[in-house]
């Protein structure tokens, strides 16, 4: 049987709560300004036409929605940074706005990426490199968060950020 330690349990709530934050501010506002520019400029350099959030590609068309603005994922990185106790405030504050940063970026070329694969193979290969890149981009931006959080604290594993 695994036991949960009061750390991890605490860990736990805060991250439900601030996530649960995050994702009833991106569901509610309006980010219909963030979604049209980001079809606009992801569909513009492969030679696609963005209408609003909406993007034609080959046989298919592609809503752009808060969703995938990369809010969600740096929602994720905001839930992770700020649950736990190492590193301070500040420096929590930094590694967020660094990763977030970072996050836009890789999620502008993730978006490109799947708007071209849509292009040139069609919807189904687009949903599928879809689900693939949001899933490697939120790895590679958890472990880049992992590996400046241990160096900034000199802490060894996961359970020190407790």
């Amino acid at each position: 049987m695994v036991r949960i330690t009061q750390n991890e349990l605490l860990f736990l709530a805060k991250f439900t709560a601030i996530f649960a934050a995050a994702e009833l501010l991106i569901n509610t506002l309006d980010f219909s300004w963030l979604e049209n520019a980001l079809a606009a400029y992801a569909a513009s350099p492969i030679g696609l036409q963005a209408y609003g959030n909406t993007v034609t590609a080959g046989t298919g068309s592609f809503e752009v929605n808060a969703s995938c603005t990369g809010l969600v994922s740096a929602s994720v990185l905001a839930a992770i940074i700020f649950s736990l106790r190492k590193p301070d405030l500040k420096e929590k504050a930094g590694i967020f706005l660094g990763g977030t940063a970072i996050l836009f970026a890789l999620n502008y070329f993730r978006v490109m990426l799947v708007l071209l694969i849509g292009k040139n193979f069609g919807p189904g290969a687009a949903e599928t490199a879809h689900i693939i890149s949001w899933f490697t981009t939120s790895a590679f931006i958890i472990a880049l968060w992992y590996l400046f959080t241990k160096r900034m604290t000199g802490t060894k594993d996961f359970s020190g950020f407790l």
